[in-house]
């Protein structure tokens, strides 16, 4: 399998990306909608790192994110991932999927804040996309020592 398109080689692109957006594009624009760009990238990033659990261990592929973590749970204790881990995961695919079915979203201050139908807000922060970022890159950093 060629490098450049190795799930591995992808999820670090997905990373790179993300801190790009975060570290550069963000801290220039200071727009809140970025935020949501980045939390994408990330969850690019994590699939791929499942995908490439799953495809050492020869597991067949479920398509979706929520279901790759599902897939990935037995695997965790393996891989040294924690439950945090796995329900950090969970955060980032319930975020998008927020985003996706939400008719309403707004900036409000430095936060992006998704509305849904019955009015619960998720805000999104730049404090917590860092800590996403940080998170991510730890979980990286984890499936390339193993």
């Amino acid at each position: 399998m060629n490098d450049t398109t190795s799930p591995i080689a992808k999820a670090f692109d997905h990373y790179q990306t993300a801190e790009h957006l975060f570290q550069i594009t963000f801290l220039v624009t200071q727009d809140p909608k970025l935020l949501l760009g980045i939390v994408k990238s990330i969850s690019n990033c994590l699939e791929y790192v499942i995908e490439a659990i799953l495809t050492k261990e020869k597991i067949t592929l479920p398509e979706g994110l929520l279901k790759k973590i599902n897939a990935l749970r037995d695997l965790a204790k393996k891989y040294h991932l924690s439950s945090e881990d796995i329900v950090f995961m969970l955060r980032i695919r319930e975020l998008l999927y927020r985003q996706k079915q939400s008719q309403i979203e707004f900036k409000r201050g430095n936060t992006h804040v998704i509305c849904s139908d019955d009015y619960d807000l998720e805000v999104v922060s730049a404090k917590e996309v860092e800590g996403f970022l940080q998170q991510t890159k730890r979980i990286l950093n984890l499936l390339k020592s193993s």
